[in-house]
């Protein structure tokens, strides 16, 4: 199983899906991914050949990036002393 990010919708009803471990990208059916999938949730697939054969979600990933960005935003915005002298 790999990880793979659902980076976003397109409009013509499929999601792409970045797998970094294999340098590649997939355009998947919307109607194939898990119930509640939405751009920047973690996914686990399996890949046979070159096609994709279950797709899952990873919700520990998911909450772990998620809670990632929430640390770098309330750092970012403690830092709120610029640098610049004011005249």
């Amino acid at each position: 199983m790999y990880p793979a990010y659902l980076d976003r919708f397109t409009g013509n009803e499929k999601a792409l899906l970045l797998v970094e471990e294999l340098q590649k990208e997939y355009h998947v059916d919307i109607s194939a991914l898990p119930t509640g999938s939405t751009a920047g949730t973690w996914l686990l697939i399996d890949i046979h050949g070159d096609e994709l054969t279950s797709i899952q979600v990873d919700e520990g990933k998911t909450a772990e990036m998620e809670q990632e960005v929430v640390d770098r935003m309330q750092r970012l915005k403690s830092k709120k002393t610029s640098r610049f002298k004011r005249p």
